[in-house]
């Protein structure tokens, strides 16, 4: 019999394995802050249960891809060239480590639902489940355990109040026998580094602080204040004769999403739209019809990566007038996102009353990075491509709303 070494847990872990391989708890939910060992721990727990069980499958499912594929690798590097093994593959949507005992890890993104239905399961972990649709988990995901159920472990950081709350407040009722949840902080981690974790308190906002790295569940932990109140214009199809626009453009061609932002000189979103999955071609027809039609003051575009040859194409070819680059970097990114964050504080601004564009704003969110720089992005699964666009529509209003006025032929 081939033994293998798992880590040593630290005294958080501990209570959160036990359950996971007791005979009474079915869900154990555990709520933990950034870096305080919780993906790790259900690596160890994929590794036990596959390779300590014959003929058994583990189910791993993260919101997305890339987090799917980045625990793959971790684990395969933790047991790869050991007797455990008998095959593996990486390829997407039919991920897994097949071991010499015929037990699976297969390993899943809840982002493709179609793929996930059908499949019979004995073991499931669902990886920052805050951020996976609750229809995902509830009828897709758990009618996989109807037959063969054994264990669902069920790990995030919180995310608001939504059904990871609800599932962990279960596990702490006395009464509810198979559940089961436990909660550690990122400082409960003896390997955590206490000087990142200073810098992110000292620069997060309170609750956002007390959400990420203390598992708090909070009402609001948004970095845009006001969204409900300023989400309340109808967008329109067509420009008032003579009103001052301005636009700003976030641009993508792949997986994202181009955004096009329209502001009046009062500050209003009057207009957005966006595109995905587009050609090159496509995209500057559509930008061209929308810069026809609205006749901006200024047009202000995302210049990196793919910006750059549409602007120049815009600019030269097609003569598009008023059009200039806006580079994103580290240091301008965190500008125009922090003047944002003052325009609706300070309620300055009014955007679409619109839930796709409203649930941008609420999700989107700042951390702070190993070096101790804020960083601001939407988490897993979510796009942030709206927010962009109107970060650099409202910089594009502030920069040019008093220069000199521009004709659009």
């Amino acid at each position: 019999m081939n033994h293998i070494k798992l880590y040593k847990p630290h005294l958080n872990q501990l209570p959160v394995h036990n359950a996971c391989n007791d005979n009474t708890t079915f869900f154990i939910t555990l709520n933990a802050g950034r870096q305080s060992g919780k993906t790790a721990l259900a690596q160890q727990q994929a590794i036990y249960w596959a390779g300590s069980l014959k003929n058994k499958t583990v189910y791993w499912v993260s919101p997305t891809q890339g987090q799917t594929s980045k625990v793959y690798k971790q684990i395969l590097e933790m047991i790869v060239g050991t007797p455990l093994i008998k095959s593996h593959k990486g390829s997407m949507g039919d991920t897994e480590i097949v071991f010499n005992n015929n037990s699976i890890i297969k390993f899943r993104s809840s982002a493709q639902e179609d793929s996930l239905r059908g499949e019979t399961i004995e073991y499931l972990i669902i990886d920052e489940a805050a951020f996976v649709k609750e229809s995902v988990f509830q009828e897709i995901l758990l009618p996989m355990l109807n037959v063969r159920g054994k264990k669902c472990l069920i790990i995030s950081t919180p995310k608001g109040k939504n059904w990871f709350f609800y599932q962990y407040q279960r596990g702490m009722k006395a009464n509810e026998k198979i559940y089961k949840s436990f909660k550690f902080t990122s400082l409960d981690n003896p390997y955590s580094n206490r000087a990142i974790i200073k810098i992110a308190e000292e620069n997060l906002p309170s609750v956002l602080f007390s959400q990420e790295y203390l598992g708090e569940f909070v009402d609001n932990a948004a970095i845009f204040e006001n969204v409900n109140e300023l989400a309340n214009i109808n967008i329109v199809n067509k420009p008032i004769p003579g009103a001052i626009y301005f636009i700003g453009v976030d641009i993508a061609l792949k997986d994202d999403y181009t955004v096009v932002n329209v502001l009046d000189k009062d500050s209003n979103v009057v207009w957005y739209e966006r595109y995905n999955q587009i050609t090159s071609p496509q995209l500057k027809e559509n930008l061209m019809k929308c810069f026809a039609l609205w006749k901006p003051k200024k047009i202000l575009i995302e210049e990196n990566n793919q910006g750059l040859p549409i602007i120049h194409d815009l600019k030269i070819i097609h003569k598009v007038p008023n059009i200039e680059g806006f580079k994103t970097t580290s240091t301008s990114k965190q500008e125009i996102i922090n003047n944002l964050i003052n325009a609706f504080a300070s309620k300055k601004i009014r955007v679409p009353n619109d839930a796709d564009y409203k649930s941008e704003l609420e999700v989107f969110s700042m951390t702070i990075s190993p070096t101790g720089t804020p960083k601001f992005s939407a988490p897993a699964p979510f796009h942030d491509d709206i927010v962009m666009s109107l970060a650099i529509a409202w910089e594009c209003s502030n920069k040019f709303k008093y220069n000199g006025t521009y004709n659009f032929h």
